[in-house]
């Protein structure tokens, strides 16, 4: 019923907000002097980004579900990767599809990094209230959940 990748991207949404990736590590490593203190530095850099990585990759459910045809959909991403979510209607067209772009590891759970539907189709038409499936598609995981869009 629902496509495993979504048709070509129409809407892209940046993220303001920096995300630690891992990369500072081999930056870190790259600069190192060799002395205790940098090493030090180095393995509590690792212990950090080892703690703020999420485990695995999550499709959270949308907020706010109910009234407002526009939401939030979090998700955690537990490696880098090029993120889509496409809505869906009841009968499995694609509505709309928001391209996330690259993005490192970490959560994607509040407002200002999950991604956001203006409850608009790819074409800018205002949704109907009713049933619709959000896909995402984050390197190889692929998750479907529904949502309730009532106005």
């Amino acid at each position: 019923m629902f496509r495993s990748r979504c048709s070509s991207a129409n809407y892209r949404q940046s993220t303001s907000s920096y995300v630690l990736n891992g990369s500072e590590v081999h930056l870190a490593e790259a600069a190192d002097d060799g002395s205790v203190a940098f090493g030090q530095g180095i393995a509590v850099l690792k212990e950090i980004l080892s703690s703020i990585k999420p485990a695995e990759t999550v499709l959270m459910a949308n907020y706010p579900n109910l009234f407002n045809p526009e939401t939030w959909i979090p998700y955690h991403l537990s490696q880098d990767a090029e993120v889509v979510v496409c809505i869906y209607d009841v009968g499995g067209r694609i509505v709309r599809t928001l391209d996330m772009g690259f993005q490192s590891f970490g959560y994607y759970a509040s407002r200002d990094k999950a991604a956001y539907w203006n409850g608009k189709t790819d074409t800018g038409e205002t949704v109907s209230s009713g049933t619709y499936f959000y896909q995402i598609q984050a390197g190889d995981y692929i998750k479907t959940r529904k949502m309730v869009i009532l106005k």
